[in-house]
């Protein structure tokens, strides 16, 4: 008898089950904000986002069927730490100072740790095994945080998931 039972999940269903939990994620969004001797929570998700952005966008031929499809998430990725740089850069502007229209400057990503070395992507179950890790990281920053950056969150969160049910299963 198998120690554990995998049903296996519709679209349907999946696009369900990811929408209730980022709903329960976004209902979160009220908790307290950290006090600000921690370092920003969303901190980790970026540097994770830029790891695997990285990494996976070096798929190659080892990869098999899978490099088209980790160079997509690689994209997401991608776009993951662009936009949680941006906020954790307009989170440290004061906002007295900020005028309608004003954009914070992104992080320069080239500061993350590992940049300066080659980039090897790593096995799909490793991939696999890293995504749901993030989305476990940024659906618990989502309901720890509030407003935009919960959204933020809760949206990385959703798409490390669908990464992983939808588009490597």
């Amino acid at each position: 008898m198998p120690d554990s039972f995998t049903a296996p999940v519709s679209r349907r269903r999946f696009v369900a089950v990811t929408a209730v939990a980022t709903g329960m994620a976004l209902a979160g969004g009220c908790a307290l904000p950290p006090a600000d001797d921690e370092p920003d929570p969303l901190l980790a998700l970026a540097v994770a986002a830029a790891r695997d952005a990285r990494e996976l966008a070096a798929a190659d031929a080892s990869h098999g069927d899978d490099a088209p499809r980790l160079r997509r998430i690689a994209d997401a990725r991608r776009i993951h730490a662009e936009r949680l740089y941006a906020e954790i850069g307009a989170s440290e502007i004061d906002a007295a100072e900020v005028e309608p229209g004003d954009t914070a400057e992104p992080i320069d990503t080239a500061d993350v740790p590992g940049a300066g070395s080659p980039a090897v992507c790593p096995p799909i179950g490793e991939v696999r095994e890293r995504l749901r890790e993030d989305a476990r990281r940024a659906g618990e920053v989502a309901v720890d945080s509030r407003g935009y950056r919960s959204e933020l969150a809760a949206s990385v969160s959703a798409a490390c998931t669908t990464a992983v049910e939808v588009v490597l299963a």
